[in-house]
């Protein structure tokens, strides 16, 4: 995909007409034509039933004219029939009579891989866009968008009557999506310098909200950058046209051109007033040439909850405007195509205030539902436990591991490395790390062995070799001996015993530490980790289990054994894990979908998901670099 940057035409593929043209120069004022084009592609154009003057009467023609007054402008070259730039994402491809004003559009409904490449224009252009509104509020603190558009009012036909003026003003300013008192004098600056514009001799009905109140483009800029982006959204009545010949009345064109360049002075000082200070760029915003795509596979969608790490990573990931989907195990697909696609959900905002708004988002109504190209992402997060799904959906338990494995030969960057999360798949894995980091262990099914072992060591933890949360976890002390089956029996259920030595520190509950990269999770000066306290008699300090949380204080014990276990988590490709730490050993390593990022926020005061963001934006500019050709596992690391 091409990300322009300086004055450039954007293109997504070879030979094809541009998409759309931008030009930057100096000052905070943007001028945007969303709807100026005409041209359609060829796949497109083929399967157009709607005749080229049925189609450039609702294009807006001659906008692009109008964008010049401003020294950045984005005009789109392509019609509004093959992808609206104004319109919410879900919408912005017409399939039919319902979405485009009754009208016929196609001789055959319009197949997914034709929408997928016009929502991959829509993407780019509003990457493109974001790009600049971000160095235009880091250089001026605020800025203003002139969102430049046309209307009919003959819409009973040429010799039909026009529509009434009462509800068509020739110039409607549209500010619905806009917090209109941070930004009332830049709107009243323009409608009263327009309003008093001598236009031919005449006073232009200029007027707010009667006809339109901004859609997509303002409404996006309003919610990304509401205190520093002003976007005044204003429609004009063809009366400077015939809007059913196409035939352009010069004179009142250059005119209109002329009205709105009279405004820009007056705009800009009421701005420079409106200004509440120049802003410092944005904590967490991109740094990255582009956004990010990236997906998260997770168990259900419907089961996530606004406290997980998952849904913090992927909440940040859209305020630092990157593009995120959901991904439920069970919505993968491999096509026929040989590419993997999925079902995939998202959130229409980028800024929300707390993970409960953003999961009621991506949970419900608002939701954007798409069928996503997993091979076009950039990163591909594994955020599924199997331990979940191995009872009751075993089919559900290891295949987003097998997906993520194709996925890997196209250049998305799986993490962490399919290959070393397949190693991992039980609790055997934490065998293999050096026996200075682990309590004495046996591992086993027969209940003699588990005896043999309790009786040797006195007191014993007892858990089943899989499961999470801290369920089926027994503390067997040597007057428990008696009622020993029966845990054995409860443990075994599900396979495979782990009996392990018990370690006295374990009665003050364990330190969750994460590490990245094979370092131990550092941002702003603080490590990403939180202590877990048992409650009462019960011995898991598991938060699920009722366990309780506390700050952590990292010493030269805890970073020893990250010291010790780096080599192999690099090794198998390992990007981000959570280490259980009782003393001086480690009671289990997580590799799946490791929790708790949130609770070190709480104690530490750092957002630690943005240190994982901006590890994963450094793989993606290095994968643009090798053109996505470069080992999963080296990458997942470095």
């Amino acid at each position: 995909m091409f990300w322009p940057t300086g004055n450039k035409e954007g293109h997504l593929e070879e030979g094809l007409e541009r998409v759309w043209t931008q030009v930057l120069g100096e000052g905070p004022f943007v001028a945007v034509a969303s709807h100026n084009g005409h041209h359609l592609r060829p796949e497109v154009r083929d399967l157009m039933k709607l005749p080229d003057a049925d189609r450039l009467r609702e294009e807006d023609p001659f906008t692009d004219e109008w964008a010049v007054i401003a020294p950045t402008r984005f005009v789109a070259q392509r019609s509004r029939f093959e992808v609206d730039l104004n319109r919410a994402r879900h919408e912005a491809v017409y399939l039919g009579p319902d979405d485009a004003w009754g009208l016929d559009l196609w001789k055959e409904p319009l197949s997914q891989d034709i929408v997928a490449r016009s929502l991959a224009e829509y993407d780019a252009y509003y990457t493109a866009l974001r790009e600049v509104l971000v160095g235009l509020e880091r250089e001026y603190g605020a800025f203003v968008v002139f969102d430049l558009h046309s209307y009919n009012h003959l819409r009973e036909g040429p010799d039909g009557p026009a529509a009434g003026p009462e509800k068509n003003p020739e110039v409607n300013v549209g500010t619905g999506t806009m917090k209109r008192e941070r930004w009332a004098r830049v709107v009243d600056a323009f409608i009263d310098t327009l309003s008093n514009y001598d236009f031919q001799g005449r006073r232009l009905d200029v007027r707010e909200n009667v006809k339109f109140v901004g859609r997509q483009l303002p409404k996006w800029v309003h919610e990304n950058f509401p205190d520093s982006g002003c976007v005044l959204a204003i429609e004009m009545k063809k009366f400077f046209m015939d809007e059913w010949t196409g035939e352009v009345n010069r004179e009142a064109m250059d005119e209109v051109k002329r009205a709105l360049a009279s405004t820009v002075e007056p705009v800009l000082a009421a701005l420079k007033a409106s200004k509440k200070g120049k802003r410092k760029p944005k904590k967490g915003t991109s740094a990255l040439h582009r956004a990010m795509r990236i997906g998260f596979v997770v168990n259900d969608v419907m089961t996530e909850e606004a406290g997980y790490t998952t849904t913090r990573l992927a909440m940040r990931a859209r305020q630092m405007g990157h593009e995120v989907s959901i991904i439920s195990v069970g919505d993968l697909a491999y096509d026929s195509d040989e590419k993997v696609r999925a079902k995939g959900r998202s959130v229409p905002k980028h800024i929300y205030k707390n993970g409960a708004s953003f999961l009621k988002d991506l949970q419900g109504k608002a939701a954007i539902e798409e069928r996503v190209t997993v091979d076009d992402l950039d990163i591909l997060l594994l955020r599924n436990d199997p331990s979940i799904d191995a009872i009751a959906r075993p089919w559900a338990a290891n295949i987003g591991i097998q997906f993520g494995r194709v996925a890997m030969r196209h250049g998305v960057v799986v993490l962490n490395d399919p290959e070393g999360l397949a190693k991992a798949t039980s609790k055997m894995y934490f065998q293999t790390f050096p026996a200075e980091v682990r309590p004495m262990t046996v591992i086993s099914r027969d209940r003699a062995d588990i005896k043999a072992f309790a009786k040797e060591r006195g007191t014993i933890v007892l858990k089943p070799l899989q499961g999470s949360g801290g369920q089926g976890v027994f503390l067997v002390r040597p007057d428990d001996v008696p009622n020993l089956n029966q845990m054995i029996d409860s443990v075994s259920r599900d396979g495979f015993m782990i009996a392990q030595e018990y370690l006295p520190e374990a009665a003050k509950g364990d330190t969750r530490l994460f590490v990245m990269n094979g370092e131990a999770l550092r941002h702003r000066g603080k490590y990403a980790a939180f202590r877990r306290i048992r409650q009462g008699g019960d011995m898991r300090s598991n938060i699920h289990a009722g366990g309780s949380l506390a700050r952590a204080e990292i010493g030269p014990e805890a970073l020893e054994l990250v010291e010790i276990v780096r080599p192999k988590l690099m090794r198998d490709g390992m990007f981000l894990v959570g280490l259980d730490i009782v003393g001086n050993k480690l009671m289990e390593i997580n590799v799946f979908s490791p929790g708790g990022l949130g609770s070190a926020q709480k104690f530490e005061g750092v957002n630690f998901s943005e240190a994982v963001m901006r590890a994963l934006e450094r793989k993606t500019r290095a994968m643009d670099y090798y053109r996505r050709q470069f080992d999963n596992v080296a990458m997942a690391i470095i």
